[in-house]
């Protein structure tokens, strides 16, 4: 091992020696630098090297790069004229050998490899700088190689195959050899949405080249429907499209991936496509050769041969094949269509999509929305167009719905009005008209509730009535009545949404706490809203968080107005923690896993926010005596006021709470509910005695005996409090329950952890 890096180190000598001599590092920073480098090299040495090893590598010798090229440019100001010398090189090439290395050890990790590969095209557009322009060629060079390596090593990851069309496309102008990747990727890979769209956005560029150029030569006139070309062609896509260095393709070597799929027939190459670039080329040596002096034959021969081409045959062919290998997406038709409309003259190809999706969705509520305002996709809020496109789009809608009559159609429908309703801002011709579009389709779907009606649409029906009454400033009885009523209806009909309770309590505890309200009193009353919350709402939705937060707020402000008392607001709380952990328990063989993360997370919430009000209850002086020495010459120094009952009453005294009702709060939740390492999280942050902190460790690595954080973070904290003894044991204690396999990462971490306990992340 120590030969190893001796050599290694051995290797930057002369590289120090230049640094020293052009006055880039001082001697001290040089030596600082050599040692930071031993202690890389030897961690690479390791039996097992992380990735995370390598990385930090790589992170320190980019830093030390960036100051070498800072100071570099303020000498270069001062001293005119200096050339380039082999320190200007050395710490990237040292990054590529030691990314080489790392990837050696890990090919089989994708994300070094896209780490790499923008390592090197962050250096190629740092060149050329001062003398550096052959590095940038090289920089080139190499990341073809790189990209041939990273594709054979992972050829079933599409942005491999993608970065590097767009390498070969971009740097390289070799628009043959992007094609060819491409197509090697569909045949490996052909139900990869990521890729059709690249393939199909390619040929539609180089359509649009080729079409550049005839404008440029004169061949053919501008369409009369075509857009402006500078916001779709940057300036490398206008280069030369048929140009390219054979040397710098990406040279693959066949996968055996690839003969399998080949014989399945996928072609992909087109005969006419091959024959207009060929015509394109002949047209070019003749314009060379003799001018802009075409006579009316060849300009009618050429552009004949050429048409098919130019009207878009080959992204149809393309098209056409996507469709078969990716037949049931419609977002993948969608943004196909949206990239179709970047480029000039391309309805014909447009309308081909759209036929598609009416012919192959037709029972498909998102589609046929679609399809009813596809047509506004290109047309701009300021555009003279805009009217008459929306004019049509609602009267599309109009016969869908005629066609389809049910909620999820109504739906698309009520969504597009509210939608152009609050983007035509500053346009209150346009709002008003939509305004009344939306009232007559609130009052269509009101006389239709059982065929029409959904949980959206009934929350979106409820904001619209709200707004008419602030529109008409209504706050009179019968006004909120018909709100309430209609929300009243709507939670009976759709129980299990979230939304309309949220919507409908939510409007009850404005009520109630309107005191001039002319609503009748029993409608929002204290112990209507308390048999609302927990008889209905909360039963049908017990792992809504918001719905949650909405009760335990009113009843923290009922609590903290002297209404109710505090072992009534904890009773609230642990009925909260019942129900939650009973839905948990109940999805626990779900395969959801968003759905059990986000009970974990209610959980957790519920745990944490008892905690924090139990930490903020008011003190008591008869308490202080539970709280440590430093906390009561802080409280005797704040000279705080008390209240008629004895009370602290300046802000909890400050940076204390109350130590007592939070012990009790977090005993009470590990006797009778499932604690959660958040909530042990929290605790442990408010906790300021040690013992009770060390018992709060304990309780947390047995929540999960298998998971590392909480066994390291209770590791810092022992050796935080000098507790080494204990420490040793608890170390013996994790390697067991983590197991073998994990062994050498725990120790890993755990070694991290005593040099830099600031660079390891213990949330537990």
């Amino acid at each position: 091992m120590a030969e190893v890096v001796q050599y290694h180190l051995e290797q930057m000598v002369d590289e120090l020696e230049d640094l020293e001599k052009r006055g880039l590092f001082s001697k001290t920073e040089l030596k600082t630098i050599v040692k930071k480098r031993t202690k890389f090299e030897y961690a690479l040495r390791r039996r097992r090297v992380g990735r995370a090893a390598f990385l930090h590598y790589i992170e320190y010798e980019i830093n030390v790069d960036a100051l070498r090229r800072q100071r570099k440019q303020r000498l270069a100001r001062e001293k005119r004229g200096e050339k380039t010398t082999l320190s200007d090189f050395s710490i990237t090439q040292r990054v590529i050998s030691i990314f080489e290395r790392a990837l050696v050890k890990h090919p089989e990790d994708s994300m070094l490899w896209l780490q790499y590969i923008e390592f090197i095209k962050a250096r190629r557009r740092m060149a050329p700088g001062i003398g550096e322009e052959e590095e940038g060629e090289s920089h080139s060079r190499l990341l073809s190689s790189v990209f041939a390596r990273a594709i054979t090593a992972h050829p079933y990851e599409s942005q491999m195959w993608i970065k590097a069309a767009a390498h070969e496309l971009d740097v390289n102008s070799n628009s043959n050899a992007a094609r060819v990747l491409l197509q090697r990727a569909l045949r490996l890979i052909p139900e990869d949405q990521h890729l059709w769209i690249e393939y199909f956005r390619l040929e539609m560029l180089l359509v649009e080249k080729i079409k550049t150029r005839r404008r440029i030569l004169g061949i053919d006139q501008p369409s009369t429907d075509a857009t402006t070309l500078s916001d779709n062609l940057s300036a490398t896509e206008s280069t030369e499209m048929e140009t390219g260095d054979d040397n710098a393709f990406i040279d693959l070597p066949q996968l055996d991936e690839e003969e399998n799929s080949e014989r399945s027939g996928l072609q992909l190459d087109n005969v006419e496509e091959r024959f207009a670039e060929q015509a394109l080329a002949r047209l070019d040596r003749k314009t060379a050769a003799e001018g802009s002096n075409i006579s009316e034959e060849d300009r009618a021969t050429m552009a004949q041969q050429t048409n098919a081409y130019l009207q878009g045959v080959v992204a149809q062919i393309i098209y056409e094949q996507a469709i078969k290998a990716i037949p049931t997406s419609l977002e993948f038709r969608q943004e196909l269509t949206s990239v179709a409309a970047l480029f000039s003259d391309t309805e014909r190809i447009r309308e081909i999509i759209l036929s598609s999706i009416r012919n192959d969705f037709k029972e498909d509520t998102q589609a046929r929305a679609y399809l009813c305002s596809a047509h506004l996709a290109s047309v701009s809020t300021t555009s003279p167009e805009l009217v008459d496109g929306l004019h049509c789009a609602v009267g599309n809608f109009k016969t869908t719905l005629e066609e389809l009559d049910t909620s999820d159609m109504w739906t698309e429908y009520v969504r597009f009005l509210v939608q152009w309703h609050d983007a035509c801002a500053g346009m209150e011709s346009l709002r008003a008209y939509f305004g009344v579009l939306i009232d007559r389709a609130v009052v269509l779907i009101g006389e239709h509730k059982d065929g029409r009606l959904n949980a959206e649409l009934a929350l979106i029906c409820a904001d619209n009535i709200q707004t008419r009454m602030e529109q008409t400033n209504d706050d009179s009885n019968p006004s909120e009545m018909r709100l309430l009523n209609w929300l009243a209806d709507a939670t009976q009909r759709f129980p299990s949404s979230a939304d309309l309770w949220h919507r409908r309590l939510s409007l009850l505890l404005a009520i109630n706490a309107d005191s001039a309200n002319s609503v009748p009193a029993n409608v929002a009353s204290d112990s209507r809203l308390d048999g609302l919350f927990a008889d209905q709402a909360l039963v049908q939705v017990p792992a809504s968080k918001k719905l949650w937060n909405l009760f335990l707020d009113w009843i923290e402000q009922r609590f903290s107005k002297g209404q109710i008392s505090a072992d009534h607001v904890q009773s609230r709380y642990f009925c909260a923690f019942g129900r939650a952990t009973q839905q948990r328990s109940i999805m626990a063989l779900s395969t959801d896993e968003n759905a059990l993360s986000r009970l974990y997370d209610l959980v957790a919430h519920l745990q944490i926010r008892y905690v924090d009000w139990a930490w903020n209850l008011p003190l008591h002086r008869k308490q202080l005596s539970a709280i440590s020495d430093i906390a009561q010459m802080e409280l005797a120094l704040a000279d705080d006021e008390e209240d008629e009952e004895g009370n602290v009453t300046e802000n909890n005294v400050k940076n204390f709470g109350n130590v007592e009702a939070l012990r009790q709060a977090y005993r009470n939740v590990s006797r009778h509910a499932f604690p959660t390492l958040l909530f042990y999280r929290r605790c442990l942050e408010l906790e300021p005695d040690s013992k009770n902190k060390t018992m709060l460790h304990e309780m947390a690595c047995r929540v999960d005996e298998s998971d590392m954080k909480p066994w390291l973070a209770y590791l810092v904290f022992l050796n935080k409090i000098k507790e080494l003894n204990q420490a040793s044991t608890v170390y013996w204690r994790a390697t067991k329950a983590i197991g073998d396999s994990r062994q050498l990462e725990f120790e890993t971490a755990y070694q991290s952890l005593l040099h830099n306990p600031k660079k390891v992340d213990l949330n537990i």
